[in-house]
């Protein structure tokens, strides 16, 4: 018969078993509930969006934006609805495009080269805080002083900047920014930061000074000046107060002129804005409170020119593949800032020392080799994925590319290899079992336990079946998020009582390396403390991954990244399974569009942005 009938076969079965499982564990009573994903919803309006019909304009050089209304509008508190109309309002200081710093109000990208950033040895005494080298914030317990290094960034603003409503833009405004992000209410990349903060000064008009905790070290430093606020608005205000308020005045191409809530905003050109003028006459921001699966009409029918990624995201994929098909929009897709990927790992040291078939490089290959990266990207119609090849995009300076040790979707090589290792189906029940292999029991099936939160039943089905394809048999273990995840031994991942496990993960570099150092491997004496879930341990990597987290300079720091990933794929702990793209949906008039990976925000280069007549 028909491979697409076996492979639906497979399935089949898979479900079953999961079914029966499911239906045990909902028998039990200490057994959790599933966590269940459900789409956001707003009340429907009627066919129009009425409220909002007394801003709509003639079509020139004016363009209207849809997204949730974000509940604040400020860096202290973000969403990626906030981000994406921050970047309309707020330049930054410095920007990353592909993933290459950018001055913008500064006059000049700090550097270690230009002597703007420089480190010194430092003195740690008992009781004081510090920052180990994944970033995270320790005090020294013991009796002895610590030596490490401080950093020292110095940020020059340029003259003559302005506020939207042209008062004098200063490095008071950048000490607010400070001063803000400390505050108990603020979250986020920027109370980290202040967090990480040992001294923030102002030396003058357009100069300030960072100090960073000792310990803690970073290539993102040209990126540490704390966001301008303006102080002659704000100086007297807390907060909580800010966080109710719309920004009155910006640094962006473009400056609020009226916000409706419920309703939309209209922004109009920043006359004081220090880049090249916008091109944009006007822009409107609309909120429409219709049902997410309604907003691809609103794009057909010319209410919305661009669909945000903070709705855009929310609504099956297929619906805008669609419009994409019938050419009445363009779908912008990345592995974006501080991207997720899904990852099968495997359980190299289980925490009662039983020999485990997954020792053997030859086993792992075999199981990357059986598994079909592309048809785990599509196997869910209604969301986006890419298959992955390490734990960096492939867009980002640290990916490794052609260096990396490649497995290629070849079935009949990972049964040549799992032949080759001692594993063959002799009684010809499709599971391999054990044929003179070191340490393992004759005969002794190659059945896999497979762990994994609901959410991935999907991914954890296909996985299933492909690898039986190859006589590896699997076990489902579907599991509640709380539980997997949990510091705490009776976790199967943070137990190590799992033979394959499935989840998702940030890629967010250059920490997302640490899940894989021999000093994160969790267990009793760290308290079950740590990431490297598999027990993974290579000098080699630890190294590599120590100067990613050390390193001062992207260039270092992406070639240590891309050193660390090389042996990844060389020793394989992980399989790397797929990235979950950030996207967003524009009508083809749209001109200058540049989403970029490296940038949070999909409309970073508004000013360049323009619409064809």
């Amino acid at each position: 018969m028909p491979e697409q009938y076996w492979q639906r076969q497979r399935l089949c079965g898979f479900f079953a078993s999961l079914l029966a499982i499911l239906l045990l564990a909902g028998c039990s009573s200490t057994a959790s509930p599933s966590a269940t994903a459900v789409l956001p919803t707003a009340t429907p309006r009627p066919a129009t969006l009425t409220p909002a019909s007394a801003m709509v304009i003639p079509r020139s050089q004016r363009l209207t934006l849809c997204s949730p209304e974000p509940e604040t509008l400020s860096p202290f508190d973000p969403t990626t609805a906030s981000t994406d109309i921050l970047a309309l309002v707020f330049e930054e200081p410095a920007e990353r495009v592909n993933s290459v710093w950018e001055a913008r109000l500064l006059t000049h990208i700090p550097t270690v080269a230009g002597g703007d950033i420089l480190t010194r040895t430092v003195s740690v005494a008992p009781g004081t805080r510090y920052s180990d080298e994944a970033g995270t914030l320790r005090v020294n317990e013991s009796g002895e002083a610590l030596l490490l290094p401080q950093m020292f960034v110095t940020f020059t603003l340029r003259s003559e900047l302005f506020w939207s409503d042209g008062a004098p833009l200063t490095m008071r405004d950048a000490l607010l920014g400070y001063h803000l992000a400390q505050a108990p209410e603020a979250h986020g990349h920027w109370h980290a930061l202040a967090e990480r903060t040992a001294q923030f000064e102002v030396v003058g008009p357009q100069v300030a000074r960072w100090v960073g905790v000792p310990g803690f070290l970073s290539a993102d430093a040209p990126g540490f000046l704390f966001p301008l606020q303006p102080a002659h608005y704000y100086s007297e205000l807390t907060l909580p107060a800010i966080l109710s308020e719309r920004p009155p005045v910006g640094t962006g191409p473009f400056a609020i002129e009226t916000w409706q809530p419920g309703i939309g905003a209209r922004l109009r050109p920043n006359s004081y804005y220090a880049g090249s003028p916008p091109l944009l006459e006007e822009v409107t921001v609309l909120f429409p409170q219709y049902d997410l699966a309604q907003w691809p009409q609103l794009v057909t029918s010319g209410d919305c020119d661009v669909v945000l990624p903070a709705a855009a995201m929310q609504v099956n994929w297929q619906s805008w593949t669609r419009l994409m098909e019938q050419k009445e929009a363009l779908i912008w897709a990345d592995t974006g800032f501080e991207a997720v990927f899904q990852r099968l790992d495997f359980n190299l040291a289980p925490i009662d020392g039983r020999p485990t078939p997954l020792s053997d490089l030859r086993v792992r290959q075999a199981v990357g080799m059986c598994i079909d990266r592309n048809r785990l990207a599509l196997a869910q119609p209604g969301q986006a994925f890419l298959p992955a090849e390490s734990f960096v995009p492939p867009d980002a300076p640290g990916f490794a590319g052609t260096a990396l040790v490649r497995l290629a979707y070849s079935p009949e090589q990972g049964q040549a290899l799992l032949d080759e290792a001692g594993w063959r189906d002799a009684d010809l029940d499709g599971v391999r079992e054990a044929r003179n292999v070191a340490d393992i029991a004759e005969g002794m099936p190659l059945s896999l336990t497979l762990v994994f939160v609901p959410q991935y039943t999907v991914t954890a089905a296909n996985i299933a079946a492909d690898l039986e394809v190859c006589g590896v048999g699997v076990i489902p273990q579907p599991v509640d998020a709380r539980l997997l995840y949990a510091a705490d031994p009776a976790s199967p991942l943070i137990g190590r009582r799992f033979d394959l496990a499935i989840f998702g993960w940030s890629a967010e570099a250059p920490a997302v390396c640490g899940a894989w150092r021999s000093d994160r491997i969790p267990g009793a004496e760290s308290d079950w403390v740590g990431e490297n879930f598999g027990g993974y341990a290579s000098s080699d990597y630890d190294v590599a991954c120590r100067r990613a987290l050390l390193s001062v300079d992207p260039v270092t720091q992406g070639t240590a990244l891309q050193d660390a990933g090389i042996i990844l794929s060389r020793d394989l702990p992980t399989f790397f399974l797929t990235w979950r793209p950030d996207w967003f949906v524009a009508r083809p008039e749209v001109q200058g569009l540049r989403p970029d990976a490296s940038n949070p925000a999909a409309l970073w280069n508004a000013e360049a942005l323009s619409v064809k007549d």
